[in-house]
């Protein structure tokens, strides 16, 4: 009986660390990839397609220049696509439509809006945001908020609240009151601060509609 209850009382024990290792700091990773913005997201299986959007439009010169780059990621093209399908299949039940399909000057004026000829990393942002101006003249705001504590579900497991980074674009001809803008317009930003050879790697979470298509139709 002694030894059923050791062998439990030691599965328990690992079972226990493996479930909250993740609340061990593993410390500080690197933030830099030994490598151009565009080789970056060519070479990450979740944002190749968007690599091969950007040539399209003609823009990796400037994605590789000294600049940011708020990246979509496919899962973002992939519903672009099926909204834009969606509405042909109204007109016309058979129609067919893929990344091929999206005219060339179509990537052009809205991919350039991910796209920012400066460096913006985590430590330029404040709460309140900054409005940021993109290479196709589209304005964004970026900020970067604290979660509060009872929104992180970690309870008292984390020391400070994290801070999220927010794309957030404008809803009209004027910028709403900060407290008025709704998650219709905003993306929370995934995974932050990647720092490339030549500029900030920001990709945005995969609910984002590429072209933030659901406000433009």
């Amino acid at each position: 009986m002694k030894k059923l209850i050791l062998i439990v009382a030691v599965v328990f024990a690992l079972f226990s660390c493996e479930q909250n290792d993740y609340l061990v700091d593993g410390g500080v990773s690197d933030a830099k990839v030994e490598m151009t913005t565009m080789e970056f997201i060519k070479s990450h299986p979740q944002l190749d397609t968007v690599a091969i959007l950007i040539d399209r439009a003609g823009l990796a010169d400037e994605v590789n220049g000294n600049s940011t780059l708020f990246v979509a990621n496919n899962l973002s093209v992939r519903r672009y696509v099926d909204k834009v399908l969606t509405e042909l299949r109204k007109e016309d039940p058979l129609a067919e439509y893929t990344i091929n399909d999206i005219p060339t000057d179509t990537l052009t004026k809205y991919m350039g809006g991910y796209i920012f000829p400066e460096r913006i990393t985590r430590d330029d942002l404040v709460k309140e945001g900054a409005i940021y101006t993109a290479i196709n003249g589209e304005q964004r705001r970026i900020s970067l908020e604290p979660q509060l504590d009872g929104e992180t579900g970690y309870g008292d497991q984390l020391s400070s609240a994290p801070g999220y980074v927010y794309y957030t674009y404008k809803d009209g001809d004027e910028w709403d009151e900060w407290d008025n803008v709704t998650n219709d317009t905003r993306v929370i930003v995934r995974t932050s601060n990647i720092i490339s050879t030549n500029g900030i790697i920001h990709v945005l979470q995969g609910s984002h509609t590429l072209f933030n298509f659901d406000i433009d139709e």
